[in-house]
């Protein structure tokens, strides 16, 4: 018997590991509902999607990526550009905003997408929008974004069921400023600053350029309209400004589990080693050692206090302070107060403790007289303290 159970558990143990490896590594990944925005991306709300798919608009012009600050990658740019940021916020340095401004006056154009912005960007731009307030990927149900120009917008607009942001402008510098885009209560969205001999364009919904957005059914003409008001000069695409400020490098490990082998020998090696220490740790375990348990100090510091004051013979004192403790005991478990003795104290005690009400009466009346004595004898003290017992044991 003991044979045939060995062999079990030498053929099903690595059995079981390669059914739970396979599990593991066949098993579909979540998805990724981060709001990333970067070119790299394929999930959700990354924009790998119109990162490719921008040769297709700027059929001329190279495009290039930044993954600097504006007031460094512009430094020996001089070429006429057009910078594309988009990201869930935009918050430049100081320098940037000097650099953005030099480059617009020079004839550069800039796009930003973004749902939010630093307040140095709301003060330069003098602009104030009404931002909807998202955790990440809120859903909103029935919004509908379009273009202002009758060329360009469609009847009915571009519908977004879900996992849009709906921001819009409430105030601007209408003399530089130009009306772009609306959503589908009129509320201005998109819109475009002149700034020197360039042009600043502004989205307040960087969602409706993600993966996600643009394959829902002709969104994807929302965005690149928006996009085609930039000239056909080279794109600058910004992966600088992103969440983090910057696109981390994906690590080893997810080097490892993104590649399906790889993901199973992994978890093959990480069931093997957990199973190795559950083996072995049953082998070799060491021999508990018994710990006997603490002595408890404080009770015998009461009971040398106790046969303290006991010796001294001061039996008034022992009974008026244990008289008092249980007055305390009472407060604190029934929440009656016990200063003033009268036959509500004792019917309020008598309800809640089940005690006879007569013996309450004796209790307390034993307790108020020896405020009055000068002294009490041995048996008076015991008599008094088997009365408080008995109380603690019918009340407990």
């Amino acid at each position: 018997m003991g044979k045939r159970s060995g062999n079990i558990t030498v053929i099903g143990v690595p059995l079981l590991v390669v059914i739970v490896a396979l599990v593991l590594a066949y098993s579909p990944k979540p998805i990724d509902w981060s709001l990333s925005y970067s070119k790299q991306d394929t999930q959700p709300y990354g924009s790998k999607l119109l990162f490719d798919l921008l040769p297709t608009l700027i059929t001329t012009a190279d495009i290039k990526t930044s993954h600097g600050p504006v007031h460094e990658f512009f430094d020996e740019t001089t070429e006429s550009s057009n910078l594309v940021i988009i990201n869930k916020g935009f918050y430049p340095e100081p320098a940037d905003i000097e650099k953005l401004e030099e480059l617009l006056f020079e004839g550069h154009h800039v796009f930003i997408a973004a749902q939010d912005f630093s307040d140095n960007v709301k003060d330069w731009l003098n602009i104030d929008y009404h931002q909807s307030i998202s955790f990440n990927t809120e859903f909103h149900d029935s919004i509908s974004f379009n273009l202002a120009n009758r060329k360009l917008q469609k009847p009915l607009g571009y519908w977004y069921k879900k996992g849009i942001t709906n921001n819009y402008f409430n105030s601007y510098d209408t003399l530089q400023t130009s009306v772009l885009g609306i959503n589908n209560s009129g509320k201005t969205n998109f819109i475009r600053i002149k700034q020197g001999e360039g042009w600043l364009y502004i989205n307040l919904n960087p969602q409706a350029f993600t993966n996600y957005q643009l394959l829902k059914d002709d969104n994807a003409d929302y965005a690149f309209k928006c996009l085609s008001y930039l000239p056909d000069e080279t794109i600058l695409w910004d992966e600088h400004y992103k969440i983090k400020n910057k696109h981390l490098p994906k690590s080893q490990l997810s080097f490892i589990l993104n590649r399906q082998p790889l993901r199973l020998a992994w978890y093959v090696l990480l069931i093997g080693i957990v199973i190795f220490f559950l083996f072995e740790s049953a082998r070799r375990q060491r021999v508990i050692p018994i710990v006997k348990p603490h002595i408890n100090s404080t009770v015998t510091f009461i009971e040398t206090i106790g046969r303290l004051y006991f010796s001294r013979k001061n039996h008034l004192d022992i009974a008026q302070k244990r008289f008092s403790y249980l007055q305390e005991y009472i407060r604190s478990k029934y929440y009656i107060n016990t200063s003033d003795m009268n036959e509500d104290l004792f019917q309020q005690l008598s309800e809640k403790s089940s005690l006879p009400i007569r013996a309450i009466r004796q209790l307390f009346e034993l307790g108020e007289n020896l405020k009055n004595r000068q002294q009490i004898s041995e048996e008076d003290l015991e008599q008094f303290n088997r009365r408080i017992e008995f109380f603690y044991d019918q009340c407990r």
